[in-house]
């Protein structure tokens, strides 16, 4: 028979179509993730002609508190009857097709604008006795270089052998942040610059899973421009990539910053979350195939209320009634900017135009706003909860060059002791590291001696903003290779100048808690780019209970499947001592890499 759960992703599908029209000819993929049961829609590329070279793979699972024996079938309503077989899920949806007025039979693809493009809410996942959420971050792929010689395709192909490698270790990912230099923009052509996007999210595509993206400086470049590449990340339904932030000047804040709420695990079927699933079915409401469509979903739930009956101890997901409005968890993304200006040079001298390296006043005021307007809606003021404590929704952030901080901290420390290879586990091989603001010169991007400019700090607004927003635990970076450690922030703003005390510091509090902030590098993931340390992930997992506590565990995933550099972001991390982090080294023409 056809069962509950079978109906609902088979309705789940539907009730994503545009509300005025659809094809006839839907997507062989939407149809077998209803007819496989699938817990996750696999997301396919629109409109290329290369699409079969990412089949999309579909998690499968069978739900055994819908199976009816057949021996029980005679008992079975007639409605029940009608539904049997397998065959009646290919029925169902070309009856519901029928169903639908203007629609068109030609061979089309569905446009980027359509519904289809929303994506469920973020959710945390049961996993044992615990709910948890996952991200695998991959950063400095540095695709496209020297796409004409031999080994440029060896590095790209070696990058997504990493990157298979991450993710079949870490089946339990929930989302994959794309933390900067996606691309070498400056070793691309204009051509096809942006497509080599297509190749860097096929691990993804294969997977069903989703992604979200930051731009770094090598996403910037005379041939690469960070909108153009945003308007092809965009045409994958997967991508959760976002642009929150634009100003007068749209090059001015960059493109990747935006915000992704993740919401409680008894919250992931709950589509009231979705403002635009909100919006939709006001004006689908207005459509005459509604009620028909709203006939055949009654009557599924009504077999689902059967089988509740049945299988008690099937899992409950949240009513409309349940607190599924305030997300247990938030996920800041920033643009730091660098780079070249797109097509653009200096009128006399012809010389490239430099791209501001850090993170815009138009982005931090934008941050700040939104982050308390969250906290309102939230309840966020003192007692709310009723025990005279604030509400805080904690929060992670990611930007792909870090800031002054992360400097300050690695050249002294806040204790003056620098980075401890057993207390901050990790390389710490970039010395000095390269921050937001370094080297950039407002008279056309270089100095009177041809040469970058000292720091200005450019980045003190952002670093005062990350500091004093209560919820920030930890700001995840890229950029310097050969840096993979964390360390553990006060939240007072460092400054080349002398200030008067308290002048250009945050207020420290981190999450409010005085507990203070991570700054945390990932691993260089890419076989593309500087460095030949050894590639990999780093790996968030976040536990919905530990969250009053503001921890956070997280690894490094090596492309071996060894995993380095564990260690726990709680209240008495830099006090506790973790062993130390080999500094291995793998590089292009290793034998094992030529064979592949």
């Amino acid at each position: 028979m056809l069962s509950g759960s079978i109906a609902r992703s088979l309705l789940n599908v539907l009730s994503w179509m545009p509300t005025c029209a659809l094809s006839a000819r839907i997507s062989s993929t939407y149809i077998l993730s209803a007819v496989s049961v699938a817990d996750k829609m696999a997301f396919h590329h629109q409109g290329r002609k290369d699409l079969h070279r990412f089949p999309t793979e579909l998690s499968r699972h069978t739900n055994h508190h819908f199976a009816i024996k057949s021996k029980n079938r005679r008992h079975s309503p007639l409605w029940q009857k009608l539904f049997a077989g397998s065959s009646s899920v290919a029925a169902i949806t070309l009856l519901l097709l029928l169903l639908l007025p203007g629609q068109t039979h030609g061979r089309q693809t569905p446009t980027h604008s359509s519904s289809l493009s929303e994506l469920p809410p973020l959710t945390f996942s049961p996993r044992g006795l615990t709910n948890t959420f996952q991200i695998s971050i991959f950063e400095d792929l540095h695709f496209g270089e020297n796409a004409w010689e031999k080994w440029g395709p060896l590095q790209d192909a070696s990058s997504i052998r990493v990157m298979n490698s991450v993710l079949d270790a870490e089946p339990s990912t929930n989302l994959v942040v794309l933390n900067g230099d996606l691309i070498t923009g400056e070793n691309t052509f204009k051509e096809n610059s942006t497509t080599y996007i297509d190749r860097i999210v096929e691990p993804m595509v294969r997977r069903g899973l989703t992604w979200a993206s930051t731009y770094g400086n090598h996403d910037s470049a005379f041939n690469l421009s960070r909108e153009g590449l945003f308007e092809e990340e965009k045409k994958w339904l997967s991508s959760r990539t976002g642009r929150m932030v634009v100003t007068t000047n749209e090059e001015e804040a960059g493109v990747t910053n935006y915000y992704l709420p993740v919401y409680p695990a008894r919250c992931e079927n709950n589509n009231n979350m979705n403002p635009k699933v909100v919006q939709r079915r006001g004006a689908a409401r207005q459509q005459p195939w509604y009620y028909r469509w709203t006939f055949l979903k009654n009557l599924v739930n009504i077999n689902n209320n059967i089988n509740t009956n049945l299988y008690p101890n099937q899992k409950q997901t949240a009513s409309d009634g349940d607190d599924c409005d305030t997300p247990a968890l938030i996920l800041w993304f920033f643009d730091s900017r660098g780079g070249t200006k797109y097509q653009q040079r200096h009128p006399k001298t012809g010389q490239l135009l430099s791209e501001p390296n850090w993170v815009h006043q138009s982005v931090v005021d934008w941050f700040k706003s939104t982050s308390a307007s969250i906290a309102t809606k939230a309840g966020g003021g003192f007692g709310a909860d009723g025990k005279g404590r604030r509400i805080i929704i904690p929060s992670i952030g990611f930007v792909h060059i870090p800031t002054n901080a992360s400097l300050a901290l690695q050249q002294g420390g806040q204790q003056g002791g620098g980075v401890d290879a057993h207390r901050q586990p990790g390389i710490n091989d970039d010395q000095p590291l390269s921050q937001q603001g370094q080297g950039w010169c407002a008279n056309d991007g270089e100095s009177a001696a041809g040469e970058g400019c000292d720091y200005g700090e450019q980045d003190v607004p952002f670093m005062e903003a990350i500091a004093s927003v209560p919820g920030m635990m930890a700001l995840f970076s890229g950029h310097d290779h050969g840096n993979t450690w964390c360390y553990r922030w006060d939240g007072k703003v460092p400054s080349v100048q002398q200030k008067d005390e308290g002048e250009g510091e945050g207020e420290g509090n981190g999450h409010g808690h005085g507990r203070g902030i991570d700054l945390c590098f990932g691993q260089h993931t890419g076989y593309g780019g500087y460095g030949s340390w050894i590639r990999g992930s780093r790996q968030i997992i976040v536990d919905q209970e530990g969250l009053e506590e503001f921890a956070i565990r997280t690894h490094i995933r090596l492309e071996n499947g060894e995993v380095v550099g564990a260690v726990t972001l709680n209240a008495t991390y830099g006090q506790d001592r973790y062993p130390a982090t080999p500094n291995d080294k793998t590089h292009l023409a290793d034998p094992a890499l030529q064979e592949f």
